[in-house]
């Protein structure tokens, strides 16, 4: 994002959302520091939404907007300068350069917040404000709207969860938005190129794991969107399996589920990769299926169309995939009434993607209460689809050469004005493509 224009691009999401709020009040606070162990901290990450409204990432830090008829409509809590804290670490913009720089009516000291917050919302009914980011202010909060007597006529009688807003406001991407996420999917996506490329040199899932990340950050990456996973043989099939000291065995597929972030926006991507280079024939059985159930998935990623028609779209065709490899027995249409198939693919296919991974789902839409997978897709969402399967190696009710598989390929896609964009198809996803990337020199320089 041009520096020139940041200050007035979080400028005019603050006015979108005051109009969305008259006559009430909304409080965003930073996240709280997490403690990893004695003193010290897990990477500090800002609160999505303030950073939405603000683009504010240091901590100890409050966003009031006031959509009241009087007093300010924007008011900004920090910490001031702090020469002991800022030599240890703790540096803080300070309250005299912050109300230029975020163009707020009013900046004030952090530490007066909680005497300011019952004039704050003094004749507004409803609060904006989402339980759940910072315990401390979830405390000042409630303390302040709480009653013994009944509703009141002077403070909030309604409480709002800020989100319902700001999860309508981050759906649809701008621009520079776009941008970041399609910057850090390219990150993404030549750092699991090169990773694939070397895989068999690898000495653990740990090993690799670090050194994509260490890909990420030689890119440009400001840090990882989650935790990375790779999960080679029989761990693909835990579905969130942490990297270990695990081998890489010669025989083994690896699953590498990673995505870099930049300026605080994410990338997500998955693909599949043989050790060796070469799939065995029940590896390509299963992984050729579930690329099939990609392709048809991602053909349903269309403006006016649902994430519940993507995932329903992914199921239909890896029912009939499991039935033709002898994985199901049935008749499709109760198989999947049953949800049988959840027995090798328990997840959904797709997710809402942005400044969080898996990034907030509205579950408003023109005044009617709506799943977030029953929205309709518009222009500039950002989705993943990543259809799996999952084969529990200690599963004897399956053929032997199945047990163990696990597959699940993924890509970050871009809703555009009549179809999709994936964004993070530097790496090859098809079974041949893959293969021939592998075992050819260009490949393995890269």
């Amino acid at each position: 994002m041009r520096k020139k224009n940041t200050e007035l691009f979080f400028h005019k999401r603050r006015k979108n959302f005051l109009n969305r709020i008259k006559g009430e009040v909304a409080i965003f606070p930073s996240s709280e520091s997490k403690v990893f162990t004695r003193d010290q901290h897990y990477p500090y990450k800002q609160n999505s939404d303030l950073f939405y409204l603000t683009g504010i990432e240091e901590e100890n830090c409050i966003l009031v907007l006031s959509g009241l008829k009087t007093g300010p409509r924007s008011i900004l809590y920090l910490e001031d300068v702090d020469l002991v804290k800022a030599k240890w670490g703790k540096s803080a913009l300070g309250l005299k350069k912050a109300k230029k720089k975020y163009q707020v009516d009013e900046v004030r000291d952090y530490k007066d917040f909680s005497k300011d917050i019952k004039t704050i919302v003094e004749y507004s009914q409803l609060l904006h404000y989402a339980l759940g980011t910072h315990s401390k202010i979830d405390n000042i909060v409630i303390e302040t709207i709480k009653t013994d007597y009944g509703p009141s006529i002077i403070k909030p009688c309604m409480l709002h969860d800020s989100r319902l807003i700001t999860g309508i406001m981050r759906l649809k991407k701008e621009k520079e938005e776009i941008l970041n996420i399609k910057h850090a999917c390219e990150i993404t996506s030549k750092s699991v190129y090169d990773i694939a490329n070397r895989i068999s040199t690898f000495k653990s899932e740990k090993h690799a794991a670090k050194s994509l990340e260490a890909n990420f950050m030689a890119l440009g990456a400001g840090e990882v969107a989650f935790n990375t996973i790779v999960a080679s043989g029989k761990n693909a099939t835990v579905l969130h399996h942490e990297p270990t000291y695990q081998p890489l065995w010669k025989a083994d597929l690896v699953l590498i589920d990673s995505g870099a972030s930049y300026k605080s926006y994410c990338s997500d991507m998955t693909r599949s990769i043989p050790v060796s280079g070469k799939f065995n024939s029940y590896q390509a059985e299963i992984y050729d299926l579930v690329y099939k159930a990609y392709l048809k998935a991602r053909d349903k990623a269309v403006p006016g169309r649902t994430l519940y028609e993507v995932h329903k779209t992914a199921v239909s065709c890896l029912t009939s995939g499991l039935i033709e490899l002898g994985l199901l027995e049935g008749n499709k249409k109760d198989l999947i009434k049953e949800q049988s198939y959840k027995k090798f693919y328990m997840h959904n296919t797709s997710h809402w993607l942005g400044l969080d991974v898996h990034d907030i789902a509205p579950i408003t839409y023109k005044s009617e209460v709506l799943h977030p997978h029953t929205r309709p897709l518009e222009q500039g969402n950002v989705i993943t689809i990543e259809p799996g399967l999952y084969l529990d190696a200690n599963d004897k009710s399956i053929k032997k050469e199945y047990r163990g598989i696990g597959i699940r390929l993924e890509d970050t896609i871009l809703i555009t004005k009549t179809s999709n964009k994936a964004l993070t198809d530097y790496m090859p996803m098809k079974r041949e493509d893959i293969e021939e990337m592998m075992n050819s020199k260009a490949g393995k320089q890269c």
